[in-house]
């Protein structure tokens, strides 16, 4: 399996990004017209193994309603480029995002974007590993690489927009991480046993709180039933 190490996106018209959330490991690039408004992305200079699951992160103003296409580019390491810029029919179709207006009641947190936040940060999250590190900790033992992964989860988690049924679990998640990854810095594992804990049991609380919260604003959370513990 050859790993990614490119990974560019184009926005589409009426898409105004105005910030992106740190990505540790990255550097991140941004195209922009003449108008200023930002165009494409570009992160590279890290790696996603075929296995893991890259997060990337923006931000901005969703302009009009209905479809919208976001064109893809992944680069791996051996030079080649797929290109997800297809329509949905095809092969390598570009993620399309479609907006619909939502009741005032309801929109806190319902737009296309705000909510692509939150579950592309718990599919992280649910991603991470923290139960092996956890167990890997409690036995006296840091992993290699486990500070680079608890700090990326800690700027995703801290880079949400929590709705406020989610909001104090998550901040609550995001300072355990931060003091896993002091412990984890300083290479003391004796240190780390207690945030290890509190990370993987908040990250698991988290990710049924936000499953659930998915169903009460009538999206799809099948995902809940595989989620492990």
């Amino acid at each position: 399996p050859i790993p990614t190490v490119k990974v560019k996106i184009a926005f589409p018209e009426g898409v105004d990004v105005s910030r992106f959330a740190p990505a540790p490991g990255w550097k991140r690039e941004v195209e922009k017209d003449a108008t200023g408004r930002i165009t494409s992305v570009t992160w590279s200079g890290g790696s996603i193994a075929s296995d893991e699951l890259g997060v990337f992160m923006f931000q901005g103003r969703n302009g009009k309603g209905g479809a919208l296409t976001f064109k893809a580019y992944q680069t791996y390491s051996d030079g080649s480029v797929v290109e997800w810029a297809n329509a949905p029919a095809d092969a390598n179709p570009a993620p399309v995002v479609t907006l619909t207006d939502v009741p005032m009641a309801a929109a806190e947190l319902t737009d296309a974007a705000a909510i692509g936040q939150v579950v592309a940060a718990i599919a992280f999250l649910d991603g991470a590993g923290f139960h092996a590190l956890d167990t890997a900790i409690a036995g006296g033992e840091i992993p290699a690489g486990s500070i680079g992964k608890v700090n990326q989860a800690a700027a995703i988690t801290g880079a949400v927009k929590w709705p406020s049924a989610l909001r104090e679990d998550a901040h609550a998640l995001a300072g355990n991480l931060i003091t896993l990854r002091t412990a984890i810095a300083a290479g003391n594992a004796s240190g780390a046993a207690d945030p290890a804990k509190a990370v993987h049991d908040g990250a698991h609380d988290l990710s049924k709180k936000v499953y659930a919260w998915l169903g009460e604003m009538g999206g799809d959370h099948g995902a809940d039933a595989s989620h492990s513990h």
